[in-house]
């Protein structure tokens, strides 16, 4: 059995914090018989213990779920820029956002702009979280697996480039977040 922890789900399912708290999400793959052996010592350490197959699978899972969490985090940055540019005030557009059909978990639990939210890296310079560098590497593997699987993963391989190129850039010690600090430097115009 392979459990795999999540390192980002919301925030008291994530990171240290989450660790600390008992609040984790595991997401395992293995024999279920074993699974069903370890899922209350898993229990006493997360609040969310899945089965979620055969072995690989709980990292296929985690996998999965931080390609996406990188993709939406790249589109909320860049509509927060854009709507900064446009001239919204930055915790309307977040407010907007997060009672419309844009809500998601970038937006309205960890948003990237600073000054919008408490608690969350953004409002400490991009501090703590889950590196850019763990975000690039967790795309190279999301990479790897379509490659091997061929499944097109158009915007998961823009946002695995964005990501690496940050890390290049400087950014690899800071949280993934900081793509929207990191698209404000790169503004050209």
């Amino acid at each position: 059995m392979y459990p795999s922890a999540s390192n980002l789900l919301p925030p008291n399912h994530s990171g240290v914090g989450a660790a600390r708290s008992g609040n984790l999400t595991f997401m395992v793959g293995g024999v279920e018989d074993e699974f069903a052996a370890a899922q209350e010592l898993l229990g006493c350490m997360g609040s969310h213990v899945v089965y979620c197959g055969a072995v690989g699978t709980g990292q296929a899972a985690k996998i999965c779920n931080n390609m996406l969490l990188g993709i939406s985090m790249i589109g909320t940055a860049e509509a927060m820029n854009l709507g900064i540019r446009l001239g919204l005030d930055p915790k309307l557009l977040a407010k907007i956002l997060n009672m419309s059909s844009g809500r998601c978990w970038s937006s309205d639990s960890y948003n990237p702009v600073p000054g919008v939210m408490d608690g969350v890296p953004s409002a400490n310079n991009y501090q703590g979280g889950f590196g850019t560098t763990l975000m690039a590497k967790d795309l190279g593997l999301a990479q790897d697996s379509a490659t091997n699987t061929k499944s097109p993963i158009f915007l998961g391989s823009q946002a695995h480039q964005i990501y690496r190129m940050m890390c290049a850039k400087g950014y690899s010690k800071k949280d993934f977040s900081s793509v929207f600090q990191f698209l404000r430097e790169e503004e050209t115009f």
